[in-house]
């Protein structure tokens, strides 16, 4: 060890007596400024301006932009530079004979050199900790665990690049050559993880050897095993090169012992590459104060009551939209959208099956408007044309007759799907159309995962009375909430089963667990309204919504459960909307029924609600009532039939008259009822409005926290089991305890005056070295 720091302290001695270090360290410590501190400014004038800036630490650091992120991009540019003349300048001196003629080992040369480039590593970290510094003490409630992550995985990049640019510096005696030969070498180890993903055992093994990703996950707090291992199995094979090229200068061996030692090396690289990245060999470490990588304890919890093997076989039409996330060529990219899973099924199955069939819906783009697929009406054609088109391999592929043989995807539409596999039960998890990211969350999976566990809730939606339809696209009716299956949060992706039922013809099974009337326009007979009542005393839980104009049909119903919709509507006039628009606020009472309703409740958020009735209840004996929502303050309930012919609601020129019957005042728009029965609580739900969920109102922009407030009502109506509650607490490094003027300080001293210290220093030392 002796000898190998005394060569590692020559070589550092080399390094700062020549201008490269420390122009390399100026230029890094303006650069890492530039990236950290304007990001700094930018996020603190965000906040000034009442942005919500999320997790800071992330932020500053990782993201598109932080200064981790940023730096990782620049900084194999510098290791060449530092790394070229390592072993090239001893050979073209010709001091390699005397070094080879010492009585020092080949491995401590290397050693030693190699050495002394990481310790000017720490160098260029100890310039990052100038940030993480500036970082932990204007950050409120910094993540530091988060940080040194980034630190460690930034710190792995340099010593792998080092031991790269040392082996190029042993091939060649000119120094320019080296550092292009290593950015070369650079280059093919992002570019190797593509090449032959065809092929399963390959695209692992190249999926290891490349380095694309590798520092990502511990830039953003996650370490893994199988990275760290994958550092070490580079560096020690790059270091490893170095010795056989020196020995095979010094030794006189044929040519295929040489071959044999490189071949071995690299055999031996891979096999431990390929063994050590296995999943069951791979250990996790969420470095973030949170454990925001890792998946939330509610879907843990699902996790540990698999007790068996579980299999996931994805099928991947190639006629179907967003196909290029599920080729081959993408498999790597896909298995880690479920690895996060894995971490805690290592012994989970994923298997592939690849096939061509005409969706059920032709209007997706392919379809509309491409003409080549318009001239032929042969599935076996268009599947031909369209192999052509995109440049794949279609052998693999199947035909329909032989997907038809081995599972019935038509109703799922032949869309890409995958299938989940557990003692006999089997769930369906699909990809979802029209988001930026088609693939499941954390939610929809834990929910499949828990239909493999527990009977999945029913809801019937009622039909007969022309409730609002789930089957229909229309601006009034309930298909995107419901059971369109290409849309995320829809009930049937979120754990519900989704039926309708007939009240004229059926009977409300003991298997429907919760029951939605939705608006119906036509009143009930005696006999649909006694089998809504039967409902309700057995104990039923159910969603009960109504229209303004309408409430005589529902009063009748909701009279038997002590309730009303008061006659009118609720408006508060507003010269920029319609008066019958509401931003519906939720009541604190509400908080303390679902995790969705507290978060709403404590930040304020509102629910777009366009034409709603008052509901109107008195304290009852039997069940627990809550409102939920509540109408604007400053509003009132308007009387309708009272003014006949003078009211327009499309315009704000409406005002109260109490003689016409109209009230002022905040009237609930929504409100819950609980109570014991038959050994269980019932639960019900009434709102006074039914297009605050409608396919119209949700495919809008967002004009209120709809879609969210109905995942909690739901929730809620099925006892807490669906949709999974996969939220984690609000991130508490949320703040800068620093003003925009302090930062512009903090510019002049990083950008300037710390680099020109270093430059000062570096002359200082250079002039010394002169003279002596």
């Amino acid at each position: 060890m002796r000898k190998i720091f005394k060569i590692a302290k020559l070589e550092l001695n080399i390094l700062f007596y020549s201008p490269v270090a420390w122009l390399v360290l100026a230029i890094f410590m303006v650069q890492c400024a530039l990236s950290f501190l304007d990001n700094m400014q930018g996020t603190r004038t965000g906040i000034s301006l009442g942005y919500y800036p999320g997790p800071i630490t992330r932020t500053l650091f990782a993201g598109n932009s932080g200064l981790f992120t940023t730096i990782q991009g620049y900084i194999y540019l510098y290791i060449p530079i530092l790394t070229m003349g390592l072993m090239s300048r001893e050979t073209s001196s010709g001091s390699i004979k005397l070094l080879l003629s010492s009585p020092v080992k080949l491995r401590q040369i290397i050693l030693g050199k190699y050495l002394a480039i990481i310790g000017y590593g720490l160098t260029l970290i100890g310039v990052l900790l100038i940030f993480v510094i500036i970082g932990g003490f204007f950050i409120k409630d910094v993540d530091l665990g988060f940080i040194f992550s980034g630190l460690l995985g930034l710190y792995l990049l340099i010593c792998t690049y080092a031991a790269i640019g040392l082996f190029m510096s042993c091939l060649t005696n000119y120094q320019v050559v080296a550092a292009i030969s290593t950015l070369a070498v650079f280059a093919v180890l992002r570019y190797v993880g593509v090449l032959w993903q065809e092929i399963d055992f390959v695209r692992d093994l190249t999926y290891f050897l490349s380095i694309s990703g590798r520092t990502e996950k511990m830039v953003n707090g996650l370490i893994t095993t199988k990275d760290l291992f994958y550092f070490l199995i580079i560096i020690a094979s790059f270091l490893s090169l170095c010795v056989l090229r020196l020995k095979s200068e010094r030794e006189l061996k044929p040519l295929s012992v040489k071959v044999g030692r490189y071949a071995a090396l690299l055999f031996g690289a891979l096999l431990l590459g390929y063994i050590t990245s296995r999943p069951v060999f791979t250990g996790y470490l969420d470095a973030t104060s949170a454990q925001s990588l890792t998946l939330t304890k509610t879907s843990r919890d699902i996790i540990k009551k698999l007790d068996g093997d579980l299999k996931v076989t994805t099928y991947v039409n190639m006629l179907a939209p967003n196909v290029w996330y599920l080729l081959p060529l993408s498999r790597n990219n896909d298995l880690s959208r479920m690895e996060d899973f894995k971490r805690f099924l290592p012994g989970m199955k994923q298997e592939y099956v690849y096939y061509y069939q005409k969706p059920v819906d032709t209007n997706y783009t392919e379809y509309k408007y491409n003409p080549n697929i318009k001239a032929n009406s042969s599935v076996d054609k268009i599947a031909e044309q369209m192999a052509t088109n995109m440049g794949i391999d279609a052998r693999p592929f199947i035909p329909p007759a032989e997907i038809k043989k081995q599972i019935d995807l038509e109703p799922e539409g032949y869309l890409h799907v995958r299938k989940l596999e557990y003692k006999g039960k089997s769930e369906y998890l699909r990809f979802f159309m029209g988001d930026m990211d088609p693939y499941a969350t954390e939610a929809e999976v834990s929910a499949a995962l828990k239909r493999l566990l527990i009977d999945a809730p029913k809801v019937v939606f009622l039909t007969g009375n022309n409730e609002r339809a789930t089957d229909s696209k229309g601006d009034r009716d309930y298909h995107l909430i419901s059971s369109l299956k290409t849309k995320r949060t829809a009930l049937i992706n979120q754990g519900f089963d989704v039926d309708t039922l007939n009240l004229g013809t059926q009977e409300i099974g003991a298997t429907v667990d919760i029951v939605v009337l939705a608006d119906p326009t036509e009143p009930f007979t005696a006999e649909e309204q006694h089998k809504l009542s039967a409902y309700i005393e057995r104990g039923g839980n159910m969603l009960i919504i109504g229209e303004p104009g309408r409430q005589d049909i529902l009063n009748p119903f909701l009279a038997t459960i002590g309730l009303q919709l008061k006659q009118g509507i609720l408006v508060k006039p507003d010269k920029a909307l319609t008066p019958g628009f509401i931003n519906a606020t939720f009541s604190p009472l509400s908080a303390a029924l679902d995790s969705n309703f507290t978060r709403l409740q404590q930040g304020q958020a509102t629910v777009a609600v366009q034409g709603a009735s008052a509901i109107s209840y008195t304290p009852s004996i039997s069940f627990s009532i809550k409102p939920l929502l509540l109408s604007t303050p400053g509003g009132w309930n308007k009387q309708l039939a009272a003014a006949q012919g003078n009211i327009d609601l499309t315009t704000a020129n409406l005002s109260f008259n109490a003689a016409q019957g109209d009230e002022m005042g905040v009237f609930p728009i929504a409100i819950s009822m609980s109570r014991k029965i038959n050994n269980k609580e019932q639960r019900i739900v009434v709102s006074g409005d039914a297009d605050f969920i409608s396919n119209g109102e949700l495919s809008r922009t967002a004009r209120g926290k709809n879609q969210y407030y109905l995942n909690g009502v739901f929730r809620w109506l099925g006892n807490g089991d669906f949709p999974v509650d996969v939220s984690r607490p609000a991130p508490k490094d949320t703040d800068l305890k620093v003003s925009r003027e302090q930062i512009t300080a903090l510019m002049w001293l990083c950008k300037g005056i710390i680099p020109a210290v270093i430059a000062i220093l570096g002359a200082i030392v250079l002039f010394k070295r002169r003279r002596k």
